[in-house]
């Protein structure tokens, strides 16, 4: 009886074993050959489920950010936030834990190599204008609920947040744990005497 075989969990598996490599060893060891050999494949089951490496790559970058838009989807499920909701949920978005460590560092291996891959760009510059367009979503309604401050355009404060949070992530990769959790209490801090409102 022929064996039964899950393409999609062996494509899934192989982007994953990518997003491994890509941050911990970098984008000079995610090579073709390496990923076969990590993910115990052969360089003809890769091509068999990917075009090209930059299509294996955009598979970490969006498996990699399956838990981030969850996150970001988090930010207007309620029809009340407030800013109190707003900083655990903020929070939740930088590599503060294992797992966002690496997600971050597979972001930030691929943010110099995308420069030179189009394909890349876009699906960068696709992630960026959607987490744009959920903060935006977000402010607006904080700002209704008088939350934040409503004299600054609700695009120009989405999009600082999402800057911050961005910058902030790949700056923290380069400290420990515990330096980076007391770096982000003092960025919140000054970002929420930004954005509250003044009376």
């Amino acid at each position: 009886m022929a064996k039964i075989v899950d393409h999609e969990k062996r494509r899934r598996d192989i982007i994953q074993v990518t997003a491994r490599i890509i941050s911990r060893e970098g984008m000079s060891a995610a090579t073709t050959r390496h990923i076969a050999k990590k993910a115990n494949s052969s360089l003809g089951i890769l091509t068999h489920y990917f075009v090209n490496k930059d299509e294996i790559v955009i598979g970490a970058l969006n498996w990699c950010d399956k838990r981030f838009v969850s996150r970001l989807d988090q930010l207007y499920s309620d029809e009340y936030l407030g800013l109190d909701d707003f900083i655990p949920l903020f929070k939740s978005l930088l590599p503060l834990d294992e797992i966002s460590d690496m997600e971050w560092r597979v972001r930030a291996n691929l943010l110099t190599y995308s420069l030179t891959h189009p394909k890349l760009i876009k699906a960068r510059q696709e992630k960026n204008s959607y987490a744009y367009k959920t903060a935006r979503k977000f402010v607006k309604k904080l700002q209704k609920n008088g939350e934040i401050r409503e004299d600054i355009d609700d695009s120009v404060l989405s999009r600082m947040i999402v800057d911050l949070a961005f910058g902030l992530c790949i700056n923290l990769l380069s400290f420990s744990m515990t330096e980076r959790r007391t770096k982000v209490d003092k960025k919140v801090e000054l970002m929420l005497s930004i954005l509250k409102p003044e009376y």
